[in-house]
């Protein structure tokens, strides 16, 4: 029996779930929590489960030949593993490498992992997102700071969008314990993200996509939420699990920083649950009305770069919540009795940077 950490999808177009995955002789087991806290275990025979190697993505591929969803794990090593449990079952069976030894080894490894998979997913996870809402924002913009020179981005920002989205921000007035700092990075990606401790990260083909001053206001706004709320830091702790527990526990945020560090282009697509994405949602547009700056910049925003997207790969924006029409349905709702009235100022600096 062997044990693996990875990516389980239902079905198609569903969120990914953080799965343990066990494979046995002749059957996988996969543990994985559910979205609404609870947790659940599927059963895949062996004889049923197309592994591949992909690559691309240096990934297994396990497939149910039933649908019953499709598992990621990293590297090789689970790929060669059921495939050698498949070809061990096509053997006749005084060929096999069984016996009560066996048996009986296997199902102690089987009580220890069940353990480890208890301890994973019910405690672990919830611990490091917990104790990440006690960092300071200090520790949290050292660890940003870190991540975003790991990158390599900085080689890439327009010194002059980046100014100038400084200023525009600035001009918005939000009060926050956090020092924010912005950077426009010249590349073709339609992307925007949030790092700990009050960096943004904006993509210059998704400032081409956006055609007004609420707009861009409302951008910011979103990714704003995402720094305040500490929903970048608590996502990336929660994801890394295991990895930065025992760091967090113990105040070691040096070893916290080198683990997130080492996997700072993974955070470039980090995606968020549909609930804090509309947090994120709800608590920006909170910061447009109270400036009067016009809701509907996040109706327009949505709508262009759903536009954006033809048909082919949504932008990464949105590609953690990507049913766009809710989103816009449930703003427009909430500010249907905003009122609105033109900020001169915000309105000069976006035409300075268009």
């Amino acid at each position: 029996m062997k044990s693996y950490f990875g990516s389980f999808y239902f079905s198609h177009g569903t969120e990914a779930a953080e799965a343990t995955v066990l494979v046995f002789d002749k059957n996988l087991s996969i543990g994985y929590r559910n979205p609404d806290g609870t947790t659940s275990t599927i059963n895949w025979l062996l004889k049923d489960v197309e592994a591949s190697f992909e690559f691309g993505r240096q990934q297994t591929r396990l497939r149910h030949a039933g649908g019953g969803g499709e598992l990621w794990i990293e590297g090789n090593d689970a790929a060669n593993f059921v495939k050698e449990r498949q070809e061990e079952q096509k053997k006749a069976w005084y060929k096999k490498s069984s016996g009560k030894e066996c048996i009986r080894n296997s199902l102690l490894l089987l009580g220890l992992a069940g353990l480890l998979v208890l301890l994973y997913l019910l405690i672990v996870p919830w611990l490091s997102q917990k104790l990440a809402s006690k960092i300071s924002p200090n520790t949290e913009q050292q660890i940003g700071d870190a991540v975003y020179d790991a990158m390599g981005l900085r080689s890439m920002e327009d010194s002059t969008a980046t100014l100038l989205l400084n200023d525009f921000f600035a001009a918005m007035e939000v009060p926050t314990a956090y020092q924010i700092r912005i950077s426009v990075v010249n590349d073709n990606v339609v992307n925007a993200f949030a790092l700990p401790g009050g960096r943004i990260v904006v993509y210059k083909a998704l400032l081409q996509q956006i055609n007004s001053y609420p707009e861009l206001a409302a951008l910011l706004a979103h990714e704003f939420t995402h720094v305040n709320n500490k929903h970048s830091t608590k996502r990336i702790f929660r994801t890394m699990g295991s990895k930065v527990f025992l760091g967090l526990l113990f105040g070691r945020f040096g070893k916290v920083t080198s683990v997130v560090v080492d996997h700072a282009d993974d955070l470039k697509s980090l995606h968020y649950s549909r609930s804090l994405e509309k947090e994120a949602d709800m608590d920006g547009l909170q910061l447009l009305t109270q400036r009067k700056i016009d809701p509907a910049g996040f109706s327009e925003l949505f709508t262009h770069l759903k536009q954006a997207a033809s048909g082919s790969v949504m932008p990464e924006f949105l590609a953690s919540h990507p049913d766009i029409d809710k989103r816009i349905a449930y703003i427009k709702e909430a500010s249907k009795n905003a009122e609105v009235s033109e900020n001169v100022r915000l309105k000069a600096i976006f035409e300075e940077l268009k």
